[in-house]
Formats: structure tokens, C-alpha cells, sequence
């Protein structure tokens, strides 16, 4: 299975449990990092959108019905829930399907102790706003990008004799650890600061 096969299965599922009629949905955000990557191979697959192809496998006709992407590692799920959220409250959309999905085994080195919390799934939620109270308080997000951003990378192989040029996923592990340590309790901090 590819991240647009499990994201078609979580969305299906999610629509389902919800009793939405998937033609009123507005949005179909999806949060990912490589796409879809055929098995045993490294090339990432990103041409249609993974959203415009979950959109293609659950048969939604509705043109104004929006399928988009989100790059943005780790936290990309919570980023697209905060677009959808922000979709509602400027009067855009009314109702969000929001997948993450990732097939992070195929991008991995076999060979590299630091890189080997990636793994494989999806998870999706129906969302639709309403004028009530509760809902989503608050949000925030943190993007650093000096030494962070080469705390994950792309890079050969730790294995000397793997087919040069093929290039894996590789993060430094110790570094994210300590940053999550650092930055979420902080970033948690400031949106539950924001809600009062």
C-alpha cells in the first residue's frame, strides 16, 4: 500500500463514522512528506496531489470541494487542522476532511541506527464548523530554521556499499529529542495561555 492508499482507507473510514455526505465536504487536506512511494523503491511520487487522488478514490465529484496538500514534517497533520480551522473562521469552509498519512519505510536506511522512529500509517477526521461554543481555542505552531533545519535531511546510505547516489531519510536524532524537549512544552504553553 502507498500513503494515498492508506489515506483513501482512513478518509473513507472517517466519512463513514461521521455520516457526512462526502459532496458537502469543501476541504480534503492531506499532511504527508514524500507521497507516494512505490515498494522497494525510493523515488517519491507527489503529481497528482495525495488529497487529489484520495478525492479520486472516494468518487467526490463537487469541483468546489478543494484538495490540497501540507509539507511540513512531523506536525503536518495538527498544521492542516489549524488551516481547516482557519478555512472556518474566515467564512471559506464549513466542513474539512483532514488526513496524515506517510509511508516512511520506504524512505528509510536499514542502516542507520539515528533515523529508525519513522513509520507507517493514517489517521483522518471529518471536521465542521459551527457557531458554538467550544471547538478548536487556540493554535500554534514554532518553524526553526537555522541548525534545525538540518535535523532531518536527505542522505546516502550508512551501509558503505549501498548503490551510491540513492539518498534515505536521515535525521539526527538526538538533536530532535532534545529541540521536542525544548520547544513543545513551550509551544503547548503558549496556546493554553492563549485560551485563558
Amino acid at each position: 500500500l502507498n500513503s494515498s492508499d492508506l489515506a483513501a482507507s482512513a478518509a473513507a473510514t472517517a466519512i463513514e463514522d461521521s455520516g457526512a455526505n462526502p459532496e458537502t465536504l469543501d476541504l480534503i487536506i492531506v499532511a504527508h512528506n514524500y507521497g507516494d512511494v512505490s515498494f522497494e523503491s525510493v523515488q517519491v511520487d507527489t503529481v497528482p496531489s495525495i488529497a487529489s487522488r484520495v478525492k479520486h478514490r472516494l468518487g467526490i465529484d463537487n469541483p468546489a470541494c478543494i484538495a490540497f496538500d501540507v509539507l511540513f514534517g512531523c506536525p503536518g497533520w495538527i498544521l492542516a487542522l489549524m488551516q481547516a480551522d482557519a478555512f472556518f473562521k474566515a467564512g471559506m469552509a464549513q466542513k474539512a476532511l483532514v488526513i496524515g498519512t506517510e509511508t516512511l519505510s520506504r524512505v528509510i536506511d536499514r542502516h542507520d541506527r539515528d533515523s529508525m522512529i519513522f513509520s507507517d500509517g493514517a489517521g483522518a477526521v471529518v471536521l465542521e464548523y459551527k457557531e458554538s461554543p467550544g471547538g478548536i481555542l487556540s493554535s500554534g505552531a514554532l518553524s526553526h530554521t537555522r541548525e534545525e533545519s538540518g535535523f532531518l535531511y536527505m542522505g546516502e546510505s550508512s551501509y558503505p556499499c549501498y548503490k551510491p547516489g540513492t539518498k534515505f531519510i536521515k535525521m539526527k536524532g538526538r538533536k530532535v529529542y532534545e529541540y521536542a524537549l525544548k520547544f513543545v512544552p513551550q509551544a503547548m504553553k503558549e496556546c493554553f495561555d492563549k485560551t485563558g
